[in-house]
């Protein structure tokens, strides 16, 4: 909370990027204005808005946002992305209103949804950002916080069972049985964690004490709550780490696996299983959380919330620079160099990215259906990994083809055909020549806007082929047999008309429909080609 003595202090203070006065004194625009100066200062590395001081820099109250504005930093977090805090100070000589406003993180400029896309600052007006200035934000290069030395840290403040724990794997990965020899410090200067300058962040997290972690990097920390409904307000267990990584990894797991359930099913004469949780996609969940969050955000932890429908895994700070959902799992890219690293000499991660395969790959092999990183945003990755089986004659189905055909199939192969067993019909496919010749799709219809679905054999395995029926629609003989119906009934249709019949089908398609029964002289066409209608032949 800000007293009244650093207020008045901020009040001599020349008004710059740090900070910016508005009088405001009986409004301040929440869709416009708000936004855009909120967007502006964090654009330039972060400061206050104060509301409720004019010009000469004298207290003159504001009326703004009375008794809302405990609303406005999440409503500034919908509209720009950022989390702003909003405070409210009752000064003597007038209420005022502070807005906190972080730094934007490289890389990424703060868009705003006011007046401008990105605004900056130019004298005491907004403008939008020019494009040497855009482009010189969007060339910055992310630093790795975890690779910079920590000023005092010590050999001995670091967990002597930790780094045995690593040394370990890190032994038995590289197949030197001599490493188990080393002593810490040559260990740790052999993975570059320890320098003449001394030892970096990432020796810290993976393996500082805990009075160090409490100390130095308060926000390595993993959070893990359990709700016997994911629907929960309130958690019924809870627990956190704070502590080196090295030594709460398979904690972390043995918490989770303690509330695992065991889901058992029948292949023909044969009991198969699966688990809630799957260790592999956990663990990898977990690595890749502990990797890539950014350390930089200390107001934040990585948050696991697990249920007996889902786990959920929350990571401070948003995809790195350049990943997007699109291209996640075909670009690499490391925000924390160092840990990932450290990681692969230990056999835990590949820094080519195959951890998220992995997870999307295990949990649709286990019928679960596809995780979800839709909820992700510039402040936090989140990735939702199903708990229950959604389908398991899917991946019989599935295991059936492969072994007939002798086929394996690739992580994106899996991912494109859970995408149409989740969908049913589809129209953009890739691998979709490859699918149709083994006979695990179908194609529907013959212009440019064929979908694509299930084969039948796939509902037949699964023993619902009246679902099949049913995405199929009814057949290209009884549309016609329609069409001819319409056309008894009503002498004369419309190309319109047709539409109304067929809402499904594109106007090509209606079109094609028409030319079959013309060539097979069931009717004809009369008039021009703008006003003319259909009707039944002669």
């Amino acid at each position: 909370m800000t007293t009244i003595q650093e207020f008045d202090a901020w009040l001599t203070k020349v008004e710059d990027e740090d900070i910016e006065f508005k009088s405001a004194k009986n409004s301040f625009s929440k869709d416009k204005d708000l936004p855009d100066y909120c967007a502006a200062i964090s654009n330039e590395g972060g400061g206050k808005l104060i509301l409720g001081v004019n010009d000469a820099r004298k207290v003159i109250g504001t009326r703004a946002f009375s008794g809302t504005h405990n609303m406005l930093s999440h409503g500034l977090l919908q509209k720009i992305k950022i989390r702003v805090d909003v405070e409210e100070l009752m000064h003597p000589d007038g209420r005022v209103l502070i807005f906190h406003i972080p730094g934007r993180h490289i890389g990424q400029p703060v868009k705003s949804t006011g007046k401008y896309n990105y605004p900056m600052r130019a004298g005491e007006s907004l403008v939008e950002m020019d494009l040497m200035s855009l482009k010189k934000i969007l060339n910055e290069v992310e630093g790795d916080f975890p690779g910079k030395i920590v000023s005092g840290l010590k050999l001995s403040d670091l967990d002597d069972e930790a780094l045995t724990r690593y040394k370990d794997q890190w032994a038995r990965k590289a197949r030197r049985s001599d490493y188990l020899d080393f002593s810490n410090e040559k260990m740790l200067r052999a993975i570059g964690l320890y320098s003449d300058k001394g030892l970096n962040y990432t020796s810290l997290i993976l393996f500082g004490k805990k009075d160090s972690i409490d100390s130095l990097i308060p926000c390595s920390e993993i959070i893990f709550e359990w709700r016997q409904s994911k629907d929960n307000t309130a958690h019924d267990f809870r627990v956190n780490w704070r502590g080196p990584f090295f030594k709460i990894y398979n904690e972390i797991w043995d918490a989770l696996n303690a509330r695992n359930i065991r889901i058992p099913y029948q292949e023909g004469l044969f009991q198969r299983e699966v688990f809630a949780y799957s260790e592999k996609s956990i663990r990898e969940a977990l690595l890749n959380a502990v990797t890539h969050r950014d350390y930089t955000i200390n107001h934040g932890s990585i948050v696991i919330k697990a249920s007996p429908e889902e786990f959920v895994i929350d990571s401070p700070g948003g995809l790195p620079y350049g990943i997007t959902l699109e291209n996640i799992f075909h670009k690499s890219c490391w925000r924390n160099r160092s840990i990932a690293e450290t990681l692969e000499k230990a056999g835990l991660v590949e820094r080519s990215g195959q951890g998220l395969d992995d997870i999307f790959g295990e949990t649709i092999k286990d019928g679960k259906g596809l995780p979800d990183l839709s909820q992700s945003d510039e402040s936090m990755v989140r990735l939702i990994i199903p708990a229950q089986v959604k389908d398991i004659s899917f991946i019989l189905f599935i295991e059936k083809v492969s072994a007939e055909r002798g086929i394996i199939f690739s992580f994106e192969e899996l991912y494109q055909l859970e995408k149409i067993r989740e969908n049913q019909i589809v129209s953009n496919l890739d691998y979709r020549k490859k699918f149709i010749d083994i006979g695990i799709i179908e194609r529907i219809g013959k212009t440019s806007g064929s979908k694509y679905l299930l084969s039948h054999k796939y509902y037949s395995h699964e023993g619902k082929t009246g679902i099949h029926t049913k995405l199929i629609g009814i057949s290209r003989q009884k549309q016609k047999e329609l069409i001819i119906s319409h056309l008894s009934k009503n002498s004369k249709g419309l190309l319109n008309d047709f539409k109304d019949i067929f809402p499904e089908l594109k106007r090509m398609d209606i079109s094609n429909l028409l030319q079959e029964l013309k060539r097979e002289e069931k009717v004809e066409f009369c008039g021009s080609s703008k006003k003319g209608f259909w009707k039944l032949a002669k």
